[in-house]
């Protein structure tokens, strides 16, 4: 296992259980980035959630994690972070998530007590020329594990580079087929040789020089670890993140809060 990674990950896990940072609206439905989509400019996940709320008006925010780190690097912490979570989730009276990062979407669905619902189709029946304001250009698509059994979820991200303007190049393994990033179950940190045999197979297929397109960030952070240039999905739409990382991920928190009603 990789220590010094596996170290940075129980801080991160530790500090995103945190009941400061663990912002839920009162509402039946949430908006719910994930992690890794926080640190993002939060502007482009605010107009995620502008567009989603055509769908569903009463839309509330989620600034939580889904504990899926914890789950595969700290199993004994596991449980009351879980329970901590759905309890929450229930004094909240959440009934549907919108998830965004397909990793979550799988984790909170053995949550129980709740719909979770992916995003992407949604998105691509209710987005509006108008809404698009990001990157046009050639990029490699990457379709995310979690997604392989999702093929109106896979279809609906081609819809919408489409609609951006953008062109994607298809790797050889794609769709139901597609090739690992290398963190499936927090692989990075579990074994970083195996996880680096994995991301170099799959990167393999991308034509050089092109930037590589997702909408899992996760998956494009690894990409990034190998040297990539990345625009996640929603880059592509709302225009790309200036920056990346926890000041972002507080500044959406924040927003989250005060949406929330918790300060």
């Amino acid at each position: 296992m990789n220590k010094s990674g596996s170290l940075g990950m129980t801080c991160h896990q530790a500090l995103s259980f945190l009941s400061p940072l663990m912002a839920v609206s009162q509402s039946s439905a949430v908006f719910w980035p994930g992690c890794a989509l926080m640190q993002l400019d939060p502007a482009i996940l605010m107009k995620t959630a502008e567009v989603l709320r055509r769908a569903e008006p009463k839309l509330g925010f989620s600034a939580c994690c889904c504990g899926q780190p914890t789950r595969y690097l700290t199993e004994a912490a596991y449980p009351a972070r879980r329970d901590k979570l759905s309890a929450l989730l229930g004094r909240r009276g959440v009934e549907r998530i919108y998830a965004v990062c397909p990793n979550c979407a799988k984790q909170l669905e053995q949550l129980g007590g709740v719909e979770v619902r992916r995003v992407w189709n949604l998105l691509a029946g209710h987005i509006r020329k108008e809404d698009i304001t990001g990157w046009t250009g050639v990029a490699a698509l990457h379709d995310p594990c979690p997604l392989r059994d999702q093929p109106e979820e896979l279809e609906a991200a081609r819809k919408l580079l489409e609609l951006a303007g953008a062109r994607i190049a298809e790797p050889a393994h794609n769709r139901e087929k597609t090739i690992c990033c290398g963190n499936i179950q927090m692989l990075r940190t579990r074994d970083p040789e195996k996880s680096g045999q994995l991301r170099r197979r799959r990167t393999a297929e991308f034509p050089p020089g092109l930037p590589v397109t997702s909408c899992c960030e996760g998956c494009l952070d690894a990409f990034r670890s190998e040297g990539l240039e990345t625009l996640h999905l929603l880059e592509i739409l709302f225009g790309r993140s200036k920056t990346r990382g926890w000041g972002n991920r507080l500044a959406f928190t924040r927003l989250a809060q005060r949406k929330a009603g918790n300060g």
